[in-house]
């Protein structure tokens, strides 16, 4: 018992301290200089990320606490990929990847609850789509090419690791090809979009379907192909709730879509191309009014 409280104290309170006293000199200084100033409103004007991070961050929890997996058994690590260098850059980049892609996904969400439940605008050439949704793809847009960038350098590290481990780079196992397919589907999305091939709904589609990717590359891979060298991860159970995620993703796509196309004719909203390094205007805000 004293141990429990002391291991505790000596190893948390120092950083406690620590932090309380380099926050009270740099909040103090960043404030008064008007950085946070400047900086909190527009955090503020995009309650849409604390309003999607809460409710993917309590899905994730909820799934990683209820999950049902009959016996839980996971095998230890082979040998040969004890290795603590590796696994935690290659982890943690990967599961980050997840997150943007996660974090795009519940932006898509809001998107497509936008455009289905959403007041259309009335424009000079006809009914025009809820404005929050412009916001919102803009915002999809910037998730999902942070993803890109964890994705390519999670996949780049697993095989730098593989090959450290196997003595090869790549070798076509189920999770590095599906690592590769979450890859390869987003850089079709967000190149798509950015030369104009789809619009801001297609965006909303694609965070949705890109989702779906990540779920067969996560979940799938180990718990309905049970295949391949990654076999310390294999488990069962969670079919009907994974299938049924899929199902109403493509549900809510299909309603979304339908509403739209109802409204204003053309599935193609906000088609245009992107300019180079574009991103949301300022101005535009997930609380934007949507008529």
């Amino acid at each position: 018992m004293g141990l429990s409280v002391l291991i505790p104290t000596v190893w948390f309170l120092p950083r406690v301290l620590l932090s309380s006293v380099v926050s009270s000199l740099t909040v103090p200084l960043s404030w008064g200089q008007g950085v946070l100033a400047k900086r909190l409103p527009d955090v503020y004007d995009r309650r849409s990320f604390g309003l999607v991070v809460t409710a993917v961050a309590f899905a994730g929890t909820f799934i990683a606490w209820f999950f049902p997996i009959p016996g839980k058994q996971f095998s230890p690590l082979q040998p040969v990929l004890r290795d603590n260098f590796w696994l935690t850059i290659h982890v943690l980049t990967i599961v980050s990847s997840y997150a943007a892609g996660a974090l795009a996904w519940g932006l898509g969400c809001l998107s497509l609850g936008y455009y289905l439940f959403g007041r259309y605008r009335d424009g000079r050439t006809g009914r025009k789509a809820p404005l929050a949704t412009v916001a919102l793809a803009g915002f999809i847009y910037k998730a999902m090419q942070v993803a890109v960038l964890l994705l390519a350098a999670g996949t780049i590290l697993g095989g730098l690791w593989a090959d450290v481990s196997w003595g090869r780079f790549w070798g076509w196992d189920p999770k590095e090809v599906w690592a590769l397919v979450s890859l390869l589907a987003y850089l079709i999305i967000l190149h798509g979009r950015f030369v104009g091939w789809i619009g801001d709904f297609g965006l909303a589609a694609g965070s949705a379907l890109g989702a779906a990717v990540i779920g067969m590359s996560w979940y799938g891979v180990n718990f309905l192909l049970g295949a391949g060298l990654h076999s310390y991860g294999f488990g069962q159970g969670g079919q009907t709730e994974f299938f049924s995620f899929l199902v109403l993703n493509l549900l809510l796509l299909g309603a979304a879509g339908w509403r739209l196309r109802l409204e204003t004719g053309s599935l193609s909203a906000g088609a245009e191309p992107r300019e180079s390094g574009a991103s949301a205007p300022s101005s535009m805000s997930a609380n934007a009014p949507t008529a």
